[in-house]
Protein backbone atom coordinates (compact mmCIF):
# COMPACT_ATOMS: atom_id res chain seq x y z
CA UNK A 1 0.00 0.00 0.00
CA UNK A 2 1.60 3.63 -1.04
CA UNK A 3 1.56 6.10 1.73
CA UNK A 4 1.06 9.35 1.01
CA UNK A 5 3.82 11.87 2.57
CA UNK A 6 1.98 14.20 5.46
CA UNK A 7 3.79 17.62 3.75
CA UNK A 8 2.34 16.46 0.23
CA UNK A 9 -1.21 16.14 1.97
CA UNK A 10 -1.28 18.85 4.07
CA UNK A 11 -0.33 21.41 0.76
CA UNK A 12 -2.79 19.36 -0.92
CA UNK A 13 -5.81 20.24 1.60
CA UNK A 14 -4.49 23.68 2.15
CA UNK A 15 -4.80 24.09 -1.67
CA UNK A 16 -8.26 22.90 -1.74
CA UNK A 17 -9.19 24.75 1.23
CA UNK A 18 -8.05 28.68 0.45
CA UNK A 19 -10.07 28.59 -3.66
CA UNK A 20 -13.47 28.78 -2.02
CA UNK A 21 -12.07 31.04 1.13
CA UNK A 22 -10.82 33.41 -0.30
CA UNK A 23 -13.54 33.43 -3.24
CA UNK A 24 -15.91 33.41 -0.41
CA UNK A 25 -14.59 36.59 1.41
CA UNK A 26 -14.36 38.35 -1.73
CA UNK A 27 -18.35 36.97 -2.50
CA UNK A 28 -19.40 38.14 1.17
CA UNK A 29 -17.44 41.52 1.16
CA UNK A 30 -18.55 42.67 -2.47
CA UNK A 31 -22.41 41.71 -0.98
CA UNK A 32 -22.10 42.74 2.54
CA UNK A 33 -20.85 46.38 0.77
CA UNK A 34 -23.95 46.06 -1.67
CA UNK A 35 -26.23 45.99 1.16
CA UNK A 36 -24.80 48.70 3.12
CA UNK A 37 -24.67 51.07 0.16
CA UNK A 38 -28.01 50.60 -0.01
CA UNK A 39 -28.98 51.02 3.22
CA UNK A 40 -27.07 54.80 2.49
CA UNK A 41 -29.35 55.45 -0.26
CA UNK A 42 -30.98 58.07 1.89
CA UNK A 43 -27.96 60.10 2.27
CA UNK A 44 -27.07 59.92 -1.18
CA UNK A 45 -30.22 60.93 -2.72
CA UNK A 46 -31.59 62.77 0.39
CA UNK A 47 -29.12 64.46 1.38
CA UNK A 48 -26.56 64.72 -1.11
CA UNK A 49 -23.60 63.61 0.07
CA UNK A 50 -20.31 63.69 -2.08
CA UNK A 51 -19.49 60.47 -4.09
CA UNK A 52 -16.19 60.85 -2.37
CA UNK A 53 -17.46 61.05 0.82
CA UNK A 54 -19.69 58.33 0.32
CA UNK A 55 -16.26 56.17 -1.11
CA UNK A 56 -14.31 56.86 2.48
CA UNK A 57 -17.63 55.90 4.93
CA UNK A 58 -17.56 52.32 2.27
CA UNK A 59 -13.35 52.04 2.98
CA UNK A 60 -14.09 52.65 6.88
CA UNK A 61 -16.40 50.09 6.75
CA UNK A 62 -14.31 47.18 4.98
CA UNK A 63 -12.60 45.65 7.81
CA UNK A 64 -15.50 45.17 9.79
CA UNK A 65 -17.35 43.28 7.13
CA UNK A 66 -13.80 41.43 5.97
CA UNK A 67 -13.67 40.00 10.15
CA UNK A 68 -17.87 39.39 9.55
CA UNK A 69 -16.82 37.15 6.38
CA UNK A 70 -14.17 35.45 8.09
CA UNK A 71 -16.10 32.85 9.90
CA UNK A 72 -18.30 31.68 7.14
CA UNK A 73 -16.12 31.86 4.97
CA UNK A 74 -13.62 29.22 7.10
CA UNK A 75 -16.96 27.05 7.36
CA UNK A 76 -17.41 27.07 3.63
CA UNK A 77 -14.17 26.36 2.37
CA UNK A 78 -14.03 23.16 4.78
CA UNK A 79 -17.25 21.89 4.27
CA UNK A 80 -16.73 22.25 0.46
CA UNK A 81 -13.15 21.11 0.15
CA UNK A 82 -13.97 18.04 2.04
CA UNK A 83 -17.28 17.08 0.76
CA UNK A 84 -15.46 17.42 -3.00
CA UNK A 85 -12.91 15.27 -1.41
CA UNK A 86 -15.50 12.42 -0.73
CA UNK A 87 -17.02 13.16 -3.84
CA UNK A 88 -14.50 12.48 -5.71
CA UNK A 89 -13.13 9.40 -3.63
CA UNK A 90 -10.01 11.48 -2.72
CA UNK A 91 -10.70 10.91 0.64
CA UNK A 92 -11.12 7.18 0.47
CA UNK A 93 -7.34 7.19 -0.99
CA UNK A 94 -6.48 9.77 1.26
CA UNK A 95 -7.47 7.51 4.58
CA UNK A 96 -6.41 4.33 2.82
CA UNK A 97 -2.86 6.20 2.42
CA UNK A 98 -2.54 5.82 6.25
CA UNK A 99 -4.20 9.36 6.79
CA UNK A 100 -6.12 10.05 9.82
CA UNK A 101 -9.52 11.98 10.77
CA UNK A 102 -6.56 13.90 13.15
CA UNK A 103 -4.02 14.18 10.51
CA UNK A 104 -6.57 15.54 8.08
CA UNK A 105 -7.86 18.32 10.88
CA UNK A 106 -4.28 19.20 11.35
CA UNK A 107 -3.18 21.35 9.06
CA UNK A 108 -6.94 22.88 8.46
CA UNK A 109 -6.88 23.45 12.50
CA UNK A 110 -3.52 25.23 12.27
CA UNK A 111 -4.45 27.77 9.75
CA UNK A 112 -7.98 28.42 11.56
CA UNK A 113 -5.85 28.91 14.64
CA UNK A 114 -3.90 31.75 12.32
CA UNK A 115 -6.98 33.20 11.17
CA UNK A 116 -8.42 33.68 15.04
CA UNK A 117 -5.03 35.31 15.47
CA UNK A 118 -5.79 37.61 12.88
CA UNK A 119 -9.29 38.01 13.34
CA UNK A 120 -8.74 39.56 16.66
CA UNK A 121 -6.09 41.40 16.08
CA UNK A 122 -8.13 43.36 13.35
CA UNK A 123 -10.99 43.51 15.65
CA UNK A 124 -9.20 45.03 18.46
CA UNK A 125 -7.16 46.97 16.87
CA UNK A 126 -8.39 48.18 13.20
CA UNK A 127 -12.07 47.37 13.33
CA UNK A 128 -13.40 49.43 16.32
CA UNK A 129 -11.46 52.34 14.72
CA UNK A 130 -12.88 52.35 11.48
CA UNK A 131 -16.51 51.97 12.73
CA UNK A 132 -15.65 54.87 14.55
CA UNK A 133 -14.73 56.62 12.14
CA UNK A 134 -17.29 55.56 9.35
CA UNK A 135 -20.10 56.52 12.09
CA UNK A 136 -19.00 60.22 12.60
CA UNK A 137 -19.45 60.60 8.64
CA UNK A 138 -23.16 59.25 9.40
CA UNK A 139 -23.45 61.41 12.17
CA UNK A 140 -21.87 64.36 10.74
CA UNK A 141 -24.05 64.14 7.69
CA UNK A 142 -26.70 64.16 9.52
CA UNK A 143 -26.04 66.84 11.77
CA UNK A 144 -26.22 69.14 8.82
CA UNK A 145 -29.68 68.77 7.87
CA UNK A 146 -30.64 69.30 11.96
CA UNK A 147 -30.25 67.94 15.29
CA UNK A 148 -28.29 64.95 15.51
CA UNK A 149 -29.53 61.30 16.98
CA UNK A 150 -28.13 60.16 20.11
CA UNK A 151 -27.15 56.05 19.90
CA UNK A 152 -28.09 53.61 22.40
CA UNK A 153 -25.92 51.72 23.89
CA UNK A 154 -23.06 54.46 23.45
CA UNK A 155 -20.39 55.87 25.64
CA UNK A 156 -18.98 59.12 25.36
CA UNK A 157 -16.95 62.09 26.90
CA UNK A 158 -18.70 65.19 27.31
CA UNK A 159 -16.01 67.22 28.13
CA UNK A 160 -14.81 68.88 31.66
CA UNK A 161 -13.61 65.09 32.45
CA UNK A 162 -17.19 64.07 32.64
CA UNK A 163 -18.00 60.71 30.64
CA UNK A 164 -21.39 59.34 30.23
CA UNK A 165 -23.53 56.09 29.05
CA UNK A 166 -27.24 55.45 28.08
CA UNK A 167 -28.67 52.26 27.56
CA UNK A 168 -31.86 53.06 26.13
CA UNK A 169 -32.75 56.23 23.66
CA UNK A 170 -35.96 57.16 22.10
CA UNK A 171 -35.04 60.45 19.89
CA UNK A 172 -38.50 60.67 18.83
CA UNK A 173 -39.74 61.44 22.08
CA UNK A 174 -36.44 62.65 23.37
CA UNK A 175 -36.62 59.88 26.22
CA UNK A 176 -33.30 58.65 28.06
CA UNK A 177 -33.30 55.19 30.14
CA UNK A 178 -30.59 53.95 32.12
CA UNK A 179 -28.07 56.64 32.40
CA UNK A 180 -24.92 56.95 33.89
CA UNK A 181 -22.57 60.09 34.65
CA UNK A 182 -18.99 60.42 35.28
CA UNK A 183 -17.26 63.64 36.41
CA UNK A 184 -14.69 64.77 38.40
CA UNK A 185 -15.21 67.61 41.61
CA UNK A 186 -12.62 70.09 41.78
CA UNK A 187 -11.07 68.43 44.47
CA UNK A 188 -10.49 65.81 43.24
CA UNK A 189 -12.49 62.92 44.12
CA UNK A 190 -15.24 61.63 41.25
CA UNK A 191 -18.73 61.70 41.29
CA UNK A 192 -20.88 58.96 40.30
CA UNK A 193 -24.58 59.90 39.03
CA UNK A 194 -27.21 56.98 38.40
CA UNK A 195 -30.88 57.57 36.91
CA UNK A 196 -34.06 55.31 35.78
CA UNK A 197 -34.69 57.41 33.08
CA UNK A 198 -34.58 61.37 31.90
CA UNK A 199 -35.49 63.56 28.79
CA UNK A 200 -32.94 65.61 26.83
CA UNK A 201 -33.78 69.38 24.91
CA UNK A 202 -30.91 70.68 23.61
CA UNK A 203 -27.24 70.47 25.70
CA UNK A 204 -29.45 69.72 29.38
CA UNK A 205 -30.20 66.59 30.18
CA UNK A 206 -32.98 66.15 32.64
CA UNK A 207 -32.48 62.90 35.06
CA UNK A 208 -34.93 61.68 36.76
CA UNK A 209 -35.32 58.96 39.57
CA UNK A 210 -31.68 58.86 40.13
CA UNK A 211 -28.49 58.70 42.43
CA UNK A 212 -25.84 60.77 43.51
CA UNK A 213 -22.27 58.75 45.01
CA UNK A 214 -19.29 60.56 45.75
CA UNK A 215 -16.11 57.94 45.42
CA UNK A 216 -12.62 58.31 47.11
CA UNK A 217 -9.80 57.40 45.18
CA UNK A 218 -10.30 53.47 45.92
CA UNK A 219 -13.49 54.12 44.36
CA UNK A 220 -15.49 53.21 47.78
CA UNK A 221 -18.72 54.72 48.13
CA UNK A 222 -18.25 58.00 50.90
CA UNK A 223 -21.65 59.54 50.32
CA UNK A 224 -24.96 58.83 48.95
CA UNK A 225 -27.69 60.69 48.14
CA UNK A 226 -31.35 60.21 46.23
CA UNK A 227 -33.17 63.26 43.71
CA UNK A 228 -36.46 63.35 41.84
CA UNK A 229 -34.93 65.19 38.88
CA UNK A 230 -31.60 67.06 37.97
CA UNK A 231 -30.04 68.91 35.22
CA UNK A 232 -27.09 68.17 33.46
CA UNK A 233 -25.97 70.66 31.36
CA UNK A 234 -23.08 69.36 28.50
CA UNK A 235 -21.40 72.51 28.17
CA UNK A 236 -19.97 71.69 24.81
CA UNK A 237 -20.32 72.39 20.83
CA UNK A 238 -23.00 70.28 19.70
CA UNK A 239 -21.16 69.24 17.03
CA UNK A 240 -18.32 68.00 18.93
CA UNK A 241 -19.94 66.04 21.59
CA UNK A 242 -21.81 64.12 19.10
CA UNK A 243 -18.63 62.98 17.28
CA UNK A 244 -17.51 61.59 20.64
CA UNK A 245 -20.40 58.99 20.74
CA UNK A 246 -18.69 55.34 20.87
CA UNK A 247 -21.06 52.53 20.50
CA UNK A 248 -19.31 48.72 21.78
CA UNK A 249 -18.76 48.08 18.36
CA UNK A 250 -16.82 51.67 18.29
CA UNK A 251 -15.05 50.22 21.13
CA UNK A 252 -12.13 47.21 21.58
CA UNK A 253 -12.50 44.92 24.49
CA UNK A 254 -9.84 47.12 26.68
CA UNK A 255 -11.66 50.00 25.91
CA UNK A 256 -14.84 48.58 26.99
CA UNK A 257 -13.67 47.20 30.12
CA UNK A 258 -12.61 50.52 31.21
CA UNK A 259 -15.94 51.98 30.79
CA UNK A 260 -17.58 49.20 32.07
CA UNK A 261 -15.06 49.39 35.50
CA UNK A 262 -15.83 52.82 35.51
CA UNK A 263 -19.21 52.41 35.91
CA UNK A 264 -19.47 49.40 37.77
CA UNK A 265 -20.49 50.90 41.22
CA UNK A 266 -22.97 53.02 40.36
CA UNK A 267 -24.95 50.12 41.29
CA UNK A 268 -26.90 50.13 37.58
CA UNK A 269 -27.03 47.24 35.10
CA UNK A 270 -24.15 46.63 33.13
CA UNK A 271 -24.87 42.68 32.35
CA UNK A 272 -25.49 44.15 28.49
CA UNK A 273 -22.33 45.51 28.03
CA UNK A 274 -20.45 42.59 29.76
CA UNK A 275 -22.04 40.20 27.30
CA UNK A 276 -20.59 42.58 24.90
CA UNK A 277 -17.38 42.37 26.00
CA UNK A 278 -17.33 38.78 26.56
CA UNK A 279 -18.88 37.92 22.77
CA UNK A 280 -15.53 40.42 21.46
CA UNK A 281 -13.59 37.25 22.66
CA UNK A 282 -15.86 34.01 22.00
CA UNK A 283 -16.58 35.29 18.80
CA UNK A 284 -12.48 35.40 17.52
CA UNK A 285 -12.79 31.44 17.99
CA UNK A 286 -15.42 30.48 15.46
CA UNK A 287 -13.47 29.54 12.75
CA UNK A 288 -11.76 27.31 14.67
CA UNK A 289 -15.13 25.52 15.64
CA UNK A 290 -16.39 25.80 12.27
CA UNK A 291 -13.00 23.56 10.85
CA UNK A 292 -13.47 21.43 13.86
CA UNK A 293 -17.49 21.17 12.91
CA UNK A 294 -17.07 21.36 9.13
CA UNK A 295 -14.25 18.43 8.65
CA UNK A 296 -16.56 15.45 10.50
CA UNK A 297 -19.92 16.68 9.11
CA UNK A 298 -18.99 16.78 5.07
CA UNK A 299 -17.62 13.19 5.22
CA UNK A 300 -21.15 12.09 5.42
CA UNK A 301 -22.12 14.09 1.73
CA UNK A 302 -21.41 13.21 -1.46
CA UNK A 303 -22.83 16.06 -2.90
CA UNK A 304 -20.04 18.73 -3.16
CA UNK A 305 -20.66 21.77 -4.04
CA UNK A 306 -24.63 22.01 -3.07
CA UNK A 307 -23.75 20.14 0.10
CA UNK A 308 -21.07 23.06 1.43
CA UNK A 309 -23.54 26.07 0.61
CA UNK A 310 -26.77 24.66 2.02
CA UNK A 311 -24.65 23.28 5.23
CA UNK A 312 -22.78 27.06 5.60
CA UNK A 313 -26.29 28.14 5.40
CA UNK A 314 -27.94 26.59 8.19
CA UNK A 315 -24.96 25.79 10.35
CA UNK A 316 -24.60 29.75 10.34
CA UNK A 317 -28.25 30.34 11.29
CA UNK A 318 -28.55 28.13 14.12
CA UNK A 319 -24.72 29.41 15.61
CA UNK A 320 -26.33 32.91 15.49
CA UNK A 321 -29.83 32.21 16.52
CA UNK A 322 -28.27 30.74 19.90
CA UNK A 323 -25.50 33.49 19.83
CA UNK A 324 -28.85 36.21 20.13
CA UNK A 325 -30.69 33.63 22.45
CA UNK A 326 -27.86 33.87 24.60
CA UNK A 327 -27.59 36.64 24.44
CA UNK A 328 -30.94 38.11 25.67
CA UNK A 329 -31.00 35.46 28.34
CA UNK A 330 -27.19 37.23 29.41
CA UNK A 331 -28.29 41.07 29.33
CA UNK A 332 -31.99 39.95 31.32
CA UNK A 333 -29.55 38.47 34.04
CA UNK A 334 -30.93 35.26 33.46
CA UNK A 335 -27.34 33.97 33.31
CA UNK A 336 -23.97 35.32 33.48
CA UNK A 337 -22.52 37.57 30.98
CA UNK A 338 -19.19 35.14 30.87
CA UNK A 339 -21.83 31.72 30.26
CA UNK A 340 -23.94 33.94 27.79
CA UNK A 341 -21.34 34.49 25.72
CA UNK A 342 -19.69 31.52 25.66
CA UNK A 343 -22.13 28.71 25.46
CA UNK A 344 -23.11 28.93 22.12
CA UNK A 345 -19.01 28.14 21.13
CA UNK A 346 -19.08 25.06 23.82
CA UNK A 347 -22.43 23.63 22.36
CA UNK A 348 -21.07 23.78 18.84
CA UNK A 349 -17.20 22.55 20.38
CA UNK A 350 -19.25 19.86 21.98
CA UNK A 351 -21.07 18.76 18.54
CA UNK A 352 -17.77 18.82 16.76
CA UNK A 353 -16.11 16.74 19.89
CA UNK A 354 -18.92 14.01 19.49
CA UNK A 355 -18.82 14.02 15.50
CA UNK A 356 -15.14 13.25 15.29
CA UNK A 357 -15.16 10.62 17.65
CA UNK A 358 -17.80 8.97 15.93
CA UNK A 359 -16.43 9.48 12.44
CA UNK A 360 -13.40 8.03 14.13
CA UNK A 361 -13.74 5.63 16.45
CA UNK A 362 -17.50 4.73 16.59
CA UNK A 363 -17.86 3.84 12.97
CA UNK A 364 -14.59 1.82 13.08
CA UNK A 365 -15.91 -0.37 15.66
CA UNK A 366 -19.06 -0.86 13.68
CA UNK A 367 -16.69 -2.11 10.44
Amino acid sequence: MLKLKPQIIDRYLLAEFLKPFLLSISILTVILISNYLFELTDLIIVKRVAILRIVELLLYKIPDIVVESLAISVLFATLLAMSQLVKNNELTALRMGGASLQRLLAPLFLLAMIICVVNYLVSQQVVPWANHRAQNIVRQTILEEGPPNLQQGSFFEGGDEKYFYIQQVDNRQGRLEQIIAYEMEEEGFPRLITAEQGYFAGEIWHLEEGMIHKLNDDGEVTYQSDFDELEINLNQEIREFYGQQRTTAEMSRAELRREIELFQESGLNVSSLLVDYHLKLAEVFISLIFVLLGVPLSLKSKQGKAFGVISSIVIMFLYYLLVSFFRSLGRNQMLTPLLAAWLPNLIFVGVAIYLIFKEEYFSIKKH
